[in-house]
């Protein structure tokens, strides 16, 4: 008797031991998993350079589109047209503007040279990225051209790099060899808003605002459809882009010829 009675309150022991085991099991599984703060923070927080490599940049093969401008060169000579723009990357840029549909000015610009035909002049001009360079008042080479004209960032250097917040957007401040540039990045796409340049060499006395307006998404691409570009070196330059219709990658062509009689500048 005594023995079943021992065997009952063995069953009994071991009973509890299992269902408290079981229960503090349970109550494990459910807590929480340990967040290491620290560690999250300084995945998410942010760097100058952190924010220069993510600012919006569109990537394309070709680019073709129809845009209006206005250029004023703060000599009392503005004009208003519209113009066809083809780019293939790192390769050619090609514009033809005009009037009412009638073709007045053809352009194309490789990495060293420029060419243009003034059909209204029968003029033909053969000369250097440097004739550009004065027109517009910023020392642009090529790509720099290119990028200025699909909407990228311009004059902008990572090293040394620093930035601010202004509510949710990021104030990024650098230089490179021509410019400081204060760059003003909309937040959350990262999307360049105003560049506002000084010239690295204060004795030069230039400078320069960029802005970049009304963005659309063109096939996965934050493309800004309005910019204005003002330069203030020598002369107060004006230039406004407003694009009215854009596509990226499809085939494209750059044709250019001088016709006889034209008379080379």
């Amino acid at each position: 008797m005594e023995v079943y009675l021992d065997m009952k309150k063995l069953l009994f022991i071991v009973t509890v031991v299992a269902l408290t085991s079981c229960s503090a099991s349970k109550k494990a599984r459910k807590q929480p998993p340990v967040i290491d703060t620290a560690a999250t923070t300084a995945v998410e927080e942010e760097t100058a350079a952190s924010v220069l490599s993510k600012v919006n940049e569109i990537g394309f093969k070709t680019f073709s589109g129809k845009v209006d401008v206005d250029f004023d060169d703060g000599k009392g000579n503005g004009k208003s047209v519209s113009a066809k723009l083809v780019m293939k990357k790192d390769e050619a840029i090609w514009l033809s503007a005009g009037i009412l549909g009638f073709e007045g000015v053809r352009a194309l610009v490789t990495k060293d040279s420029v060419k243009i035909l003034n059909k209204l002049q029968k003029e033909y001009i053969a000369t250097s990225l440097a004739y550009l360079q004065d027109k517009i008042g910023l020392p642009v080479d090529f790509t720099t051209l290119q990028n200025l004209l699909i909407g990228n960032t311009v004059f902008v250097n990572k090293d040394d790099a620093s930035f601010t917040k202004e509510g949710t957007n990021y104030i990024v401040t650098s230089q490179d060899a021509h410019f400081k540039n204060l760059l003003t990045v909309l937040m959350p796409g990262y999307l360049p808003s105003v560049s506002k340049l000084s010239d690295a060499d204060p004795s030069k006395n230039r400078s320069a605002l960029l802005t970049y307006n009304n963005y659309t998404n063109v096939a996965g691409r934050n493309f800004s459809t309005r910019r204005d570009i003002a330069v203030n070196y020598k002369t107060n330059i004006t230039i406004k882009l407003d694009f009215r219709s854009y596509e990226f990658d499809g085939q494209v062509s750059t044709p250019f010829s001088v016709p006889s009689g034209y008379t080379q500048k």
